[in-house]
């Protein structure tokens, strides 16, 4: 090229990609851009995530419960655990979920898909969303990390290999264990909370 800063890129060409072969709405083309080492290199596989806006920055931590989780969001924003509103996606890993945060009172919305868009709407001013949970891809959490940290929200993403996310099967295993190896050629680690900075 002709010089300049190198940068590097993250890019989810459409994030809703069932939502768009299935011709519905609310897809999304995403790009991020930082300076050149400032992003996660992860591989295509899980990573469960933990996102919140401006006003609960600092007060989430992946390596403690859940509820603990909602509980201090709530402390920061001055609210209750049934005026709470927690976003998440529509999947079977997520049932457990979804019903201890109801049982709590929390308010969830569950949608099918795109969790970028997801945890945008924690740090929008306009949304009544507070905190975004959920198992995705991790592609979508290094372009999450990016727009989160643009918006001053906080987030924290830990890798999971798909095992231990669709089920202990003979293939998922396999799987498996070719992302772990992925992870351990990239020099990343899994199962490890990773902290926004």
């Amino acid at each position: 090229g002709l010089g300049g800063d190198e940068v590097d890129i993250a890019v989810d060409p459409i994030e809703g990609t069932r939502m768009t072969a299935m011709g519905q709405s609310n897809a999304l083309a995403v790009l991020a851009a930082g300076e050149k080492g400032s992003f996660l290199k992860a591989p295509d596989m899980y990573m469960e995530k933990l996102v919140v806006g401006p006003g609960a920055k600092g007060v989430i931590d992946l390596e403690k419960p859940l509820k603990e989780n909602l509980e201090n969001v709530a402390g920061a924003l001055n609210k209750t655990l049934d005026t709470l509103v927690v976003i998440t996606l529509a999947k079977p890993r997520h049932d457990d979920v979804i019903a201890e945060m109801q049982s709590m009172g929390v308010r969830v919305f569950a949608v099918p898909d795109g969790d970028v868009a997801a945890s945008i709407l924690t740090c929008m001013p306009d949304s009544e969303v507070d905190l975004m949970y959920c198992i995705g891809g991790a592609p979508e959490g290094v372009v999450s990390a990016a727009v989160i940290r643009a918006l001053d929200g906080d987030m924290h993403g830990r890798l999971l290999p798909r095992h231990e996310v669709k089920g202990d099967t003979e293939e998922n295993r396999i799987y498996g264990a070719a992302e772990l190896q992925r992870c351990e050629e990239m020099g990343v680690k899994a199962n490890v909370v990773l902290k926004m900075e």
